[in-house]
């Protein structure tokens, strides 16, 4: 722009192109070879990535096969052992009834079919699974009632044996009715079968309710192909197969026969099959092979679509860098063109360049000038440029231009200039005389386009006013030091509230000022650490106030420049109440709140954490819980501080003490301690009294021991070992127990007998036997009393004592009692089907029932839901457990007696009764104990205790019984003196109800 005219910077510009034009390069050499590399590397990696998602979707199917070949053996798996389960429950009952025919062929052989068919008749009432049972001979010819098989002895061989039972297996019946069966065959005895026709039901429920999909199918067939159950379509049974199904190999495992066309449906499937040696029923499992891949082709056209984008996409780069390297040449050429103007502007001031004639009248600029600004023109009067002119810097500027012109100084002028979209720009204009460029002296210069520096400068001005806003007014307390001087270079008013000095103050000292001289080596290691680059930690320090108090702060640092030196920019944080506030949770989250001793979890994390070799030491206080619940919290509190108090004595002295709610200290004595003498001292202290208010209580201490780390690797284990002896020694009735290994199994088998209680109950486990209850007169029946018992696979029992404590413990006897009452309800019903309605059963029932359940509801509800009238339940419990509570089983028995259900008191003169209470209780009939009974033609004592006890029963108007009449001698005494009934082996066992069903037709036919 620096120039005379338009005609001498046209010249200089054409002058300046044909340099230009002789470097000039064509476009396809300077862009092919790019442009192939490009391509070459965007087909390498389609080629990859199709490897890739080749491998990736290979690799996906592989999997999704492998998982639905791994589920569909689970599937096996699983219905497997259900029908196994199902084949077992047959068995046992197949072979109850078959144990049944053989007593009766034993003991009447003349009545033995006629008992038999009552026997199997109760069978098929109790498992609606079987549509007949029928005595066959050899040659599957009827004994009783039914239909035979002729084909008997072909398939009641070994091969057909179920679990290696008794149990054979054979083919599929149809019943005249409708629907079809499967022959199955227990022996009674040499040349006697029990044939029966078991319903397809029993094996549909086997593979009903599997997760298998929409598609997928679990079925059962025979050995010889013929189809049992089907998942996906029970109606299948009825129906021949298109195909023959598969026959697999018998095998122990679980065959996985991978994908296969279904012979049914034809549906493709991911197979499996279990085939056993030990029964001849074969199991097949497949999963719909389209549901197993719908995810699999999901992700195929994801991969797909992945892979035609990338080609896309690559297409579209290729084509745009194409197009760009072409608008690049065409760029490059523009360029060259412009080359001498960019020189001469480079050559003056590297920017817009202008002149002024020697008269002052006419103002001329370069091209790339007229460009910059978008003026109309090369030229134009100086006064219609300072029309353009900011109205605020036109004078001042007008000026600087006379002045120069006319005085011949410089010019330096900052102004800003409107353009005529109304824009505004900030100029720098520098220029001066010049003589040389033509006939005349001019001035001639160059101009800046400064806008975006005097917006840069104004932003920062903004923010540094904005920051100086935060600073000043944060709420928080910041400040700024020097990192060599450590001097304060600016403070806040937050900082100057919180710390209580000036700002003159705070600006005249250093950060070591308002820190504790004993922290002053750590803020030069932490300084240290920040000058090796490092960045600062945020820590919590110990700051001083004007007047001396200390509190907790929290810094974060940041290193900054602060005025052309490294500084560091503080937030001090005041944490201490927040610290506190953690502090006492850590406390509380350790310690019960009540004591201030150390929970339990608290002290296992502490004796894990130290060394081992320590003794652990558990204390059940019973009766602590007790005052509370009797005196009030208030009294309960004081007992168990002043226990607190005596016991952290022993605490401090020999290690360390927790306590657990509601009644339980430990203590944990250390290794260098002696454990009998912690032992014999908290023995002691337990033992002794308890103060309260206005009274003294006396503990029941029960204590454990166990050491570390003979008794366990962990603290949890050894305190797990301490607690389990002292609950020994609460069932033993002793002070002190140390934990033993076999203490341990014999808890281990508690628990695990408690664990197969809860699945007996859901299971049905439990058998109801039945003792007859007799009138001592002329020993017609009077009653039925119910009796637990609990078989086992072996045809062994579980003796009542072993379960029903543990049942009462763990409060399973509720559950337990529940059944009970249920069947014995069931029970009562056949009782009245089969001619004794008028018999009554009686049912066992424990404190924990008595006191814990609404034994009214359960005993109306059961009886109503079988139509049994008022009275057929009966209701026997122990002396003892009235006695617990005596109040509230007042009111239970009223309620019992309302509801029109007899109680009788069994084991009555055994426990320690109130004859008070006794006097009031809603009871029909008193129980004389067996201790009594024995002996007592022949022991006076007893025979004293026994008119008494019938004396005192008859007088209060009960029925009493006499319990455990085993002799002749027993039975003449009881029936001499008046008693009403009586019970005992003498006079019939307990039984199951088939056989007691058995005898008491006996006795009316007899009668």
């Amino acid at each position: 722009m620096v120039s005379d005219g338009t005609a001498d910077d046209d010249e200089r510009d054409h002058a300046c192109r044909p340099n230009a034009d002789a470097g000039k390069v064509p476009m396809h050499r300077d862009m092919s070879q790019p442009l192939r590399q490009v391509a070459a590397f965007g087909i390498v990696i389609a080629l990859l990535l199709a490897a890739t998602l080749v491998i990736m979707l290979w690799n996906d199917r592989g999997s999704r096969l492998q998982a639905a070949q791994r589920q569909s053996m689970a599937l096996a798996t699983g219905s497997d052992r259900l029908l196994r389960a199902e084949l077992t429950t047959m068995e046992r009952a197949l072979r109850g009834a078959a144990r049944d025919g053989r007593e009766y062929y034993r003991q009447v052989p003349e009545r033995a079919p006629a008992l038999l068919e009552a026997s199997i008749r109760g069978t098929l009432e109790r498992n609606t699974d079987l549509a007949a049972i029928t005595l066959v001979d050899d040659a599957g010819m009827p004994v009783t009632e039914g239909a035979g098989d002729p084909t008997l002895a072909r398939w009641a061989v070994p091969a057909n044996r179920v679990l290696a039972g008794e149990l054979y297996v054979g083919g599929m019946e149809a019943l005249p009715g409708g629907g079809r069966v499967v022959l199955t065959a227990v022996p009674v005895q040499p040349g006697q079968w029990l044939l029966a026709r078991v319903r397809l039901a029993v094996f549909q429920r086997v593979v009903s309710g599997l997760d298998t999909g929409r598609s997928g199918v679990v079925s059962i067939s025979s050995r010889h192909g013929e189809l049992l159950a089907h998942s996906l379509d029970p109606s299948a049974v009825e129906r021949r197969l298109p195909r023959p199904m598969h026959r697999p190999q018998v095998s122990d495992q679980v065959q996985a026969l991978g994908v296969a066309d279904s012979p049914m449906d034809g549906v493709r499937r991911v197979v499996a099959v279990s085939a056993p040696r030990d029964y001849p029923l074969v199991l097949f499992a497949g999963l719909s092979y389209d549901e197993v891949m719908a995810p699999w082709r999901t992700y195929f056209y994801v991969a797909t679509g992945i892979y035609l984008l990338y080609l896309c996409g690559f297409v579209y780069l290729y084509g745009s860098m194409r197009r760009g390297a072409l608008r690049q040449a065409r760029l490059a050429e523009e360029l060259r063109t412009g080359a001498a103007e960019l020189a001469l502007a480079h050559q003056v001031g590297k920017v817009g360049t202008w002149s002024i004639d020697r008269k002052g009248g006419t103002l001329r600029w370069s091209a790339l000038t007229r460009r910059m600004f978008a003026l109309p023109a090369r030229q134009a009067r100086l006064e219609d440029f300072y029309a353009h002119v900011h109205e605020e810097d036109r004078p001042w500027l007008r000026q600087q231009v006379q002045q120069a012109t006319e005085a011949g100084r410089a010019v330096n002028a900052l102004f800003r200039l409107v353009l005529r979209d109304g824009s505004v720009r900030w100029l720098s204009a520098r220029g001066e005389r010049v003589s040389g460029l033509g006939p005349h002296p001019r001035m001639t210069g160059a101009v800046t386009d400064i806008t975006e520096r005097v917006r840069n400068e104004a932003r920062v001005q903004r923010a540094e006013h904005q920051f100086r806003l935060v600073f000043d007014r944060n709420p928080a307390p910041f400040w700024i030091f020097d990192l060599a001087t450590l001097q304060f270079l600016e403070v806040n008013q937050a900082a100057i509230d919180q710390y209580g000095y000036s700002r003159e103050e705070f600006l005249a000292m250093t950060i070591l000022d308002i820190r504790p001289e004993d922290g002053w080596e750590e803020i030069q290691r932490t300084l240290e650490e920040s000058r090796d680059g490092g960045p600062p930690v945020p820590r919590v320090r110990m700051h001083r106030r004007r007047d001396g108090g200390l509190f907790e702060v929290l810094g974060h640092l940041a290193r900054l420049e602060f005025d052309g030196r490294p500084a560091c920019l503080v937030l001090a944080e005041d944490v201490s109440q927040r610290l506190a506030y953690e502090r006492d949770l850590a406390w509380r989250a350790s310690h019960h709140p009540g004591t201030g001793l150390l929970t339990i979890e608290a002290l296992a994390e502490r004796l894990d954490a130290g060394a081992a070799g320590y003794t652990i030491i558990h204390a059940q206080l019973r009766g602590l819980q007790m005052v509370a619940d009797t005196l009030g919290r208030e009294a309960g509190d004081e007992v168990l501080q002043a226990m607190v108090a005596r016991l952290a004595t022993l605490g401090a002295r020999y290690g360390l003490l927790a306590y657990q709610p509601a009644e339980d200290f430990v203590l944990a004595v250390a290794s260098g301690h002696d454990p009998q003498r912690a032992l014999e001292a908290l023995r002691d202290a337990v033992s002794e009294p308890v103060r309260g208010r206005d009274s003294f209580h006396q503990l029941e201490p029960r204590i454990g021991v166990a050491d570390s780390p003979g008794d366990g690797a962990s603290a949890d284990l050894v305190l797990g070992c301490a607690a389990q002896a002292a609950h020994a020694a609460r069932e033993n009735g002793v002070v002190v127990l140390r934990f033993d290994h076999a203490l341990a199994q014999r808890h281990a088998d508690r628990l695990q007998l408690a664990g197969r209680i809860h699945l007996a109950i859901e299971r049905d486990e439990f058998e109801l036997y039945f003792q007859p209850i007799r009138h001592a007169a002329d020993g017609s029946p009077a009653a039925l009393e119910a009796l637990l018992r609990w078989p086992q696979p072996d045809g062994s029992f579980i003796p009542p004592s072993d379960f029903i404590q543990l049942c009462e413990d763990t409060g399973q006897i509720i559950a337990l009692g529940r059944w009970v009452i249920r069947a014995a309800a069931h029970a009562g019903r056949v009782l009245a089907d089969n001619g004794w309605a008028g018999l009554p059963i009686a049912v066992n029932v424990s404190a924990v029932q008595l006191f814990n359940s609404d034994l009214v509801g359960e005993f109306t509800r059961a009886a109503e839901a079988l139509g049994l009238p008022p009275g057929a339940l009966q209701m026997e419990l122990t002396e003892s457990s009235l006695m617990r509570n005596p109040a509230q089983a007042m009111q239970v028995l009223e309620s019992l007696s309302a509801s029109g259900i007899a109680v009788a008191l069994d084991d009555f003169g055994t426990g320690f009764s109130s004859m008070s209470y006794l006097q009031h209780l809603a009871l029909d009939s008193l129980k004389i104990d067996r201790a009594f009974v024995a002996d007592v033609e022949r022991n006076p004592r007893n025979a004293a205790i026994c008119r008494a006890l019938l004396s005192l029963g008859h007088s209060m108007g009960l029925v009493v019984i006499g319990e455990g009449v085993e002799t002749e001698g027993q039975l003449d005494w009881l029936v001499a003196h008046g008693c009403d009934h009586v019970q005992g082996y003498l006079l019939g066992r307990p039984m199951p109800l088939r056989e007691l069903l058995a005898l008491l037709a006996l006795a009316r036919d007899s009668g």
